[in-house]
């Protein structure tokens, strides 16, 4: 007599495997799955050659030009997964004005040669079964580029791949060098240490884009704070700053008279320099004007005696290494006629896709002539850009440097690395040494973001800056020891909407509170604006969960 309990266990037994078997052979998605779409780089030739950076075709109905593309010619390869939408004959159509090449399933493929042309192969799939598929596509025609592949089957007329049925996996992503970015939810924010702040509008206006006040300066006066920064139009872009390169852009001011709560734009005549041609300066500067303002753009600068209401310039700088120079905005006031200048210039030898290479020059006459002292770093192969720079002592100064390196694989786009680095020299400007790494920018997915240093009255130091990955936003950090040692990172603002943000710039009020300048973009205000926090580097929280 077998009793209840044991018939109830011989049923089991027999029900598994045939439950196991059961799962087996149902159709399902990838449990590697990583994103949307599909993953592989872009090329810097027509022909799949001069590799450059892994990116993510998001849908398959595309159009590129010479802006939202990458240049008159080029190329992409894409693999992923895609999910058959029926149990049926699935037919797929190519559709290319270039060149392309449709890969289902390895050797099941179509190509089309110097379009515009359409190409069909019809395949049998498994509702929702997930295939692999690849997509070579060359640019090479320039102008306008069109790359699109739809379907159709039994029940349904040729229709456009939605995007939830292509995706990727992990080791496809990880053979491409694609960065993962959390999902926002997975960060526990309650964590973060944060400062009381308040955030104030400088400068927006619907339909325009407002960008990189690092790239322009900043300057105070007491309660008078002064930050310029790019006006152009906006036009929505993924993977690329949103700007309309088809339309005029200029560089303008924004004023505070009470310690940056309320702003206005200004816009002085000579203050970027475009109406005429760079000069070589013959009347001596003098640096000591308690008005003194001067900017920095590549090989020229312009001056100001009248705190950026009208500026003098452009003037060339010399040929002090023999390459372009880079700069932007940083020097500091020695005397009358002596100021340092913390400039940068090409170098070929850098391993990034932007090469650059910090340097420190002096002038000792007003800016008539000027002398190269030293590289500011010792590696010539990471980039170095961008320097932030205070004055400790009599010869001592310190500053933060924008820094990327990108790792190089054969047959694989680089992985670039963006961070910043701390940097000193004590003998007026001569050498410089290493101090300390402040943080990276980003999680190597975009090109990390500039520092801004401050020197606060107590003596510490106070860098911000922009994180370029998820979440978004601005973010500083301070040090007691001269830049030695940092502190936890302080989350000041972590509701950026996409990675084009940033280029901060700061300045410290005689209250003691600093106020930091950077260009943004919210859900809320999704055209990139120039705002500030205004916040105080002494009264640290965490953010309790609601």
């Amino acid at each position: 007599m077998i009793k209840k309990g044991e018939q109830m266990y011989r049923f089991l037994i027999f029900l598994l495997p045939l439950c196991f078997l059961f799962y087996l052979c149902q159709p399902r998605q990838d449990s590697r799955k990583v994103d949307q779409g599909l993953i592989g780089a872009y090329y810097g030739n027509a022909d799949f050659t001069r590799i450059k950076e892994a990116e993510v075709l998001k849908h398959l109905d595309n159009v590129w030009d010479e802006e939202t593309g990458h240049g008159s010619s080029w190329s992409g390869i894409w693999e992923g997964m895609i999910v058959a939408p029926a149990a049926d004959l699935i037919t797929f159509n190519l559709i290319t004005n270039q060149s392309a090449t449709l890969e289902i399933i390895p050797g099941i493929k179509i190509t089309i040669k110097d379009g515009p042309d359409t190409n069909k192969m019809t395949i049998k799939m498994e509702k929702g079964k997930a295939y692999p598929i690849k997509i070579y596509y060359s640019h090479a025609k320039g102008g306008e580029g069109r790359l699109a592949v739809k379907w159709g089957w039994s029940e349904m007329a040729m229709s456009s791949i939605t995007k939830n049925n292509i995706y990727f996996t992990a080791e496809q992503a990880a053979n491409w060098n694609w960065v993962i970015e959390p999902e926002p939810q997975s960060i526990d924010f309650s964590q973060l240490l944060r400062v009381p702040c308040e955030n104030v509008l400088v400068y927006y206006q619907p339909g325009r884009f407002c960008g990189w006040p690092a790239n322009n300066g900043v300057w105070i006066w007491g309660d008078e704070i002064l930050v310029g920064f790019t006006l152009a139009y906006y036009q929505e872009k993924e993977l690329h700053h949103s700007v309309d390169e088809t339309k005029p852009s200029q560089s303008v001011l924004a004023r505070s008279l009470d310690g940056g709560q309320t702003w206005k734009l200004e816009e002085p005549e000579n203050f970027v320099g475009h109406r005429g041609e760079a000069k070589t300066l013959t009347k001596a500067i003098r640096f000591n004007d308690p008005n003194f303002a001067l900017r920095s753009r590549e090989q020229n600068f312009f001056f100001s005696y009248d705190r950026g209401k009208t500026w003098k310039g452009p003037f060339r700088y010399p040929d002090l290494v023999g390459k372009k120079i880079t700069s932007r905005t940083d020097y500091q006031v020695i005397s009358k006629k002596n100021c340092l200048f913390f400039l940068s210039a090409e170098e070929e030898q850098v391993q990034a896709r932007l090469q650059d290479r910090a340097f420190c020059a002096l002038t000792t006459d007003g800016g008539i002539s000027f002398k190269f002292l030293g590289w500011m770093t010792d590696s010539v192969s990471v980039r170095s850009v961008m320097p932030s720079t205070v004055r400790i002592g009599n010869m001592h100064f310190i500053s933060a440097l924008r820094r990327r390196y990108d790792q190089k694989y054969e047959n694989k786009p680089n992985s670039p690395r963006n961070w910043i680095d701390v940097y000193e020299s004590r003998d007026n400007g001569n050498s410089w040494q290493f101090l300390s790494k402040v943080s990276n920018t980003d999680r190597g997915k975009h090109n990390g973001n500039p520092p801004s240093l401050v020197r606060l009255k107590d003596g510490r130091l106070c860098v911000t800056y922009a994180f370029r990955g998820v979440p978004y936003g601005i973010r500083a950090r301070i040090s007691s020891d001269n830049g030695q040692t940092w502190g936890e990172e302080i989350h000041l603002r972590d509701d950026g909407r996409t990675f084009d943000l940033g280029y901060t710039r700061s300045v410290q009020r005689n209250d003691g509170k600093i106020v930091t300048i950077y260009y943004y973009t919210t859900q809320e205000l999704k055209e990139q604006h120039i705002a500030a926090t205004i916040w105080n580097p002494d009264h640290f929280f965490r953010r309790h969960r609601q």
